[in-house]
């Protein structure tokens, strides 16, 4: 005698119980159990896989090993008729008793009473799965998501606090300003392993607890419930963001972290476009953006070590300390970059509070109506619902009406792709009109800052000779050449 045991819900406690009620019977009716077979977190109603115990009870049976089966009642069995073909003749003989209602199907009438129940269990089952695809059409009309684990920024509300229209989406606001900081920083320009060092640095942390990585900041950047967007279903395990088609994507009935614009900028810069997850982070102000005077190459950082000299008095050394530098690849020179980087943000802070500083900030020069470009998007949506009505009202043949939705499609992707355009046209507009530049910049992030100094400027450092350091800022900028873009100054 064998006993199967099994459950879809993943809890212990429940298998531990069917177990004990099913030895208990066999105890009472002096039966020996030679194994169990517990199948936790595992649904009646689907194909189990040959990993499960179901499985290895099959082959258990194949082997000889027993000839009959103790299960509490027949849906911890199983819920489909097909099941059935498998424990019953013509394909097994397996003796099933069951605790509850005492079914054996050793006789002929419990053998018909045993799948009789299976097939009201796999009724049951149908029954259910269309009440959920009716709830979940329901669900998605009325822009609410599916249960689960919400996205950082947000917390699942579960039902007793949720309002009148039902929102299942609260703000983590400190999640929140993670999520406003990736998409600003992105947009800015920022590397994504820049954006995931910069919120490792200043001790962020995914509600995992886990360090940002270049993947996560990628998956974050296209999720369009950021924007409050239900996307469509997807195959459970395929979840991909980048095949989401935006316009098929519904108001979801929560508040957004940032609006659709900033959503549509960040995945036009990302689709199609190869992940690169390699480690473009940079960990210095100007490495990259700087170039050596001489040879036109642009500076690498690097790690400098003193050698202190012996004193006098005792022949001791102080410590040797290690530094930060920046280096030409070429061999012209090597620098302590600390005060090179103290200069520029100097000029940086100095250049950001004059007050023509927003037309550096600013391109003014081709000017879009985001709110006309919006206007037009509503009106290639109400296009397509019309096209829709036209097919079913038999005014339009389905030839027409695929060859006019393509059109659409078309146009819709040119829109969003003007409005994300013109988004991240702008990606300092937060600096225009402040008045504490200082404090923006000491609060910057790294790759914040350097977005601005690619912005601004163009920068060459010179060699300054062996053995001579630079320790004033009036001595960096004699050794450093700093071109504005745009006008000179």
């Amino acid at each position: 005698m064998a006993i199967y045991a099994r459950q879809s819900v993943d809890q212990d406690q429940g298998i531990r119980q069917q177990i004990a009620d099913c030895r208990a019977e066999a105890e009472r009716r002096g039966w020996g159990v030679i194994a169990e077979y517990p199948d936790n977190d595992t649904s009646g109603s689907t194909q189990r896989g040959p990993k499960t115990q179901w499985s290895a009870m099959l082959r258990a049976f194949d082997a000889g090993e027993f000839d009959a089966l103790v299960v509490v009642d027949v849906d911890r069995l199983t819920r489909t008729l097909s099941d059935v073909l498998e424990v019953r003749p013509p394909k097994r003989d397996i003796r099933v008793f069951t605790v509850r209602g005492g079914i054996d199907t050793a006789d002929s009438f419990g053998d018909y009473m045993f799948k009789q129940l299976v097939l009201l269990a796999e009724r049951e089952v149908g029954l259910k799965t269309e009440r959920a695809r009716r709830y979940s059409l329901d669900r998605r009309k009325a822009g609410h998501p599916t249960s689960g684990m919400p996205p950082h920024g947000y917390r699942w509300v579960p039902g007793i606090e949720r309002d009148e229209s039902g929102t299942r989406y609260a703000i983590v606001e400190n999640e929140a300003q993670d999520v406003r900081r990736v998409f600003s920083e992105f947009l800015a320009g920022a590397p994504l392993g820049q954006i995931a060092r910069d919120l490792n640095a200043a001790g962020r942390r995914t509600r995992a607890g886990s360090q940002w990585r270049s993947p996560t900041i990628r998956r974050l950047l296209m999720n369009p419930l950021y924007a409050a967007l239900l996307p469509p279903s997807q195959p459970t395990g395929k979840f991909d963001p980048a095949a989401i088609v935006m316009e098929h994507c519904t108001a979801g009935a929560w508040e957004p972290i940032i609006d659709s614009d900033t959503l549509l900028a960040s995945r036009n810069r990302l689709i199609g476009v190869k992940p690169n997850h390699s480690g473009t982070a940079r960990r210095w102000l100007l490495s990259g953006l700087a170039t050596c005077s001489v040879c036109g190459e642009s500076v690498r950082s690097a790690r400098g070590e003193s050698h202190p000299t012996a004193r006098r008095d005792s022949g001791e050394k102080a410590p040797s300390t290690r530094y930060h530098t920046y280096r030409c690849p070429a061999g012209h020179f090597m620098r302590n970059g600390d005060i090179i980087d103290e200069f520029i943000a100097e000029v940086c802070i100095a250049r950001l509070s004059e007050p023509d500083a927003i037309d550096m900030l600013v391109r003014r020069s081709d000017p879009v109506d985001i709110a006309v470009l919006h206007s037009r998007r509503v009106e290639l949506e109400s296009r397509g619902a019309t096209v829709a009505s036209m097919i079913v009202s038999g005014k339009l043949t389905p030839k027409d009406a695929e060859a006019a939705l393509d059109q659409l499609s078309l146009e819709l992707n040119a829109v969003n792709g003007e409005i994300a355009e013109a988004v991240a046209r702008e990606p300092f507009a937060d600096l225009i009109g402040l008045v504490d530049v200082r404090s923006w910049w000491e609060e910057a992030t790294l790759a914040r800052r350097r977005g601005v100094v690619e912005l601004l400027m163009q920068i060459e450092i010179k060699p300054v000779g062996k053995g001579r350091r630079v320790t004033t800022l009036e001595a960096a900028a004699e050794s450093v050449t700093v071109t504005w873009r745009g006008s000179p100054r």
